[in-house]
């Protein structure tokens, strides 16, 4: 891959991707054009299918997808070069399924393999030591796979990658996204044990630690900012209105609206 150079998600054409495997509608789940270091200025479609134990055959629709953007994009594109297809496995398929797609009919034959990579049989040992993020991110998706049910397991693996986070040199934000990632994964359903994961943190902020914040924490911080923001304005506008000012000014200077000063007014009036 070209690092210098942005991969362009296909949203679009995603969508339109499309296979009826012994079933309702499936579509794959990220197709995305990723720029290549060869001598020209190419673009590899890669498409990657994140499957778990249900769905269709899977062998079958990794190679409808792939033939189907061969033909809606490979020979009508002059730089896309290849269509190349991944399978990542969150969980055991169906016992019986083939690891690979083979259809053979009056002396047509046609083998479609592609490769895969199952969780479930990663080293977390090998993992953990890795220097990418995303050796993290597959470790934290092995724990929830690990920990099935047992919410406390699951919590425990997660206190674990928070505190692993301290000890690795990358970056703020990718630091943050691996969290909200892992606490997406990890992040305990129980009551008690949500008690204790908020006390693990209370106490990792006493101890002068760096503070990761999930995306619901951060949305919650954000509305109660906005929250004091407003309250700020309108204590001003409302001491404004007390000294006379203009309702023009008052607008000028807060930044409420129109209609926040009328029940200003309207409030005060009563």
């Amino acid at each position: 891959m070209d690092a210098s150079r942005k991969v362009v998600f296909m949203d679009k054409d995603l969508a339109k991707l499309t296979v009826y495997v012994d079933g309702p509608t499936q579509v794959p789940d990220i197709l995305a054009k990723i720029p290549t270091k060869s001598g020209r200025d190419v673009w590899l479609i890669l498409h990657i299918e994140i499957q778990g134990a249900e769905g269709g055959n899977l062998p079958e629709r990794m190679f409808y997808y792939n033939s189907s953007l061969r033909v809606q994009h490979l020979k009508k594109l002059n730089d896309i070069t290849d269509v190349v297809s991944f399978a990542l496995l969150t969980a055991k398929r169906p016992s019986g399924e083939g690891e690979y797609y083979r259809r053979e009919s009056y002396r047509n034959k046609l083998t479609y393999e592609y490769p895969m990579l199952k969780l479930w049989e990663l080293d977390g040992d090998e993992l953990q030591r890795g220097d990418n993020p995303f050796d993290w991110a597959l470790y934290a998706g092995k724990c929830a796979l690990d920990g099935g049910r047992n919410e406390r397991l699951k919590l425990d693996y997660l206190k674990y990658l928070i505190e692993k986070l301290d000890s690795v040199g990358w970056s703020h934000d990718e630091k943050l996204f691996l969290f909200r990632f892992m606490d997406m994964l990890l992040h305990p359903k129980k009551i008690q044990l949500q008690k204790e994961y908020d006390a693990f943190t209370e106490q990792r902020q006493k101890e002068g630690k760096s503070m990761l914040l999930s995306a619901y924490e951060e949305r919650v911080m954000e509305k109660s900012r906005k929250e004091g923001e407003m309250k700020r304005a309108l204590d001003i506008a409302s001491k404004m209105l007390s000294e006379g000012e203009p309702q023009e000014k008052i607008l000028k200077y807060t930044g409420i609206t129109r209609k926040e000063l009328d029940k200003l007014v309207k409030d005060r009036a009563n």
